[in-house]
């Protein structure tokens, strides 16, 4: 696998988690390795977004030492999970206060609203930095963080477009997405977009999430617009 292919493989994983291990170091127990279950998203690059009280250990530990990792699986599924595939993502973590940040977040955890308005509250973007691979048993790789991230300028104009592109889908094309979500055999009508970035379309019906990838990465609206229609084809 080249690193193009494995950082593409990588964001896919990461985007289609709602939650990963978060660990970071004890502020209050001389560094001791602390590892917590945390909701995330990604921004539109793929660097991971989260959602912390000022008063979780997170922030304390992160307040000390930005350095963290995050630990995406689809292992723990198989038989021997040893066989699944997992990454861990090593990065620096920093408040943020970007509206587009609030929103990608609180599209993928919408519960998330009863208390993300509160004053102890803050969201986080972590940088990353490099991150370690495992597609399997002995299938491993490492790779720079410049090689997990999407195209800086696709994932600038994605975020241009993303508001217009989910209000047109889901205002005129409601029909095409219930078939998104036929084609991943998830049941039921009325789905709903609720992200778009380089590699794919989130939607939603109920409290029920689902990750549609495109082909290939997309540089710009025009892209998402051909990957839908061919996507919306696919699925009849």
């Amino acid at each position: 696998m080249t690193r193009a292919q494995a950082g593409l493989t990588i964001r896919a994983m990461m985007r289609s988690r709602r939650s990963a291990a978060l660990s970071t170091q004890l502020a209050i127990a001389d560094g001791w390795a602390y590892g917590a279950l945390v909701t995330v998203t990604t921004d539109f690059d793929g660097s991971p977004l989260m959602l912390f009280s000022d008063l979780s250990d997170h922030s304390r530990n992160i307040k000390a030492d930005p350095r963290a990792s995050l630990l995406f699986e689809r292992a723990s599924g198989h038989r021997n999970p040893q066989r699944g595939p997992r990454v861990t993502i090593l990065g620096n973590l920093k408040k943020t206060n970007k509206p587009e940040h609030h929103a990608r977040f609180l599209a993928r955890h919408p519960e998330a609203e009863r208390y993300a308005g509160f004053a102890d509250f803050h969201f986080y973007r972590m940088t990353i930095d490099r991150a370690h691979w495992v597609g399997g048993f002995a299938r491993a790789q490492w790779l720079s963080g410049r090689h997990v991230t999407a195209d800086a300028k696709a994932a600038k104009a994605l975020a241009e477009a993303e508001a217009d592109i989910i209000a047109h889908m889901n205002a005129d094309h409601a029909e095409a997405i219930d078939r998104y979500a036929g084609s991943l055999r998830r049941k039921g009508t009325g789905w709903r977009i609720t992200g778009v970035d380089p590699d794919g379309i989130d939607i939603a019906l109920n409290g029920r999430f689902a990750r549609l990838p495109f082909a290939t990465p997309v540089a710009d609206a025009a892209g998402v617009r051909g990957e839908l229609v061919r996507l919306a084809e696919a699925a009849k």
